[in-house]
């Protein structure tokens, strides 16, 4: 009765295992065509509103998110869209010792480890079209 039990051990902890690599590799690819949509939607315009808008729009198809709001003290840049909610996750936006400024998602309820986790993966796409409308700002002197 051991030697059976042991047999039947392997293919029921296997199960979760498959599961997990499943769930693993639609995340990778769910997190992949996000990031391809930022990519797309965001190199389409240098305006810093609509950049913002167009960043909450795309990333809102992987995370649920009411709002964000995006600031840079330097260039007196403050920038709020949609519902500015109760819960929020904020980052600091640094490339190669350049300031970008700072984003902070909010929505009504907290933010999961996975979605912050996504969130994360997803905000690299946004560094360039932010610096390029930045420095496009910056040239020209205008106001957001």
């Amino acid at each position: 009765m051991t030697a059976y039990m042991q047999n039947l051990l392997p293919e029921t902890g296997s199960q979760p295992a498959k599961q997990d690599v499943q769930s693993s590799v639609r995340r990778k690819q769910r997190e992949q065509e996000l990031r391809q949509l930022l990519t797309e939607n965001l190199g389409g315009t240098l305006e810093l509103s609509a950049l913002q808008q167009r960043l909450l729009q795309s990333m809102a198809r992987g995370v649920a998110l009411d709002g964000l709001h995006y600031h840079h003290e330097d260039l007196d840049v403050d920038i709020r869209i949609g519902k500015q909610s109760t819960h929020s996750c904020g980052y600091r936006l640094l490339c190669t010792d350049e300031y970008l400024g700072e984003i902070v998602f909010k929505r009504n309820k907290k933010f999961t480890e996975r979605e912050l986790q996504l969130i994360e993966a997803l905000i690299p796409a946004l560094v360039n079209p932010l610096r390029n409308s930045l420095r496009t700002r910056q040239s020209a002197g205008i106001d957001v």
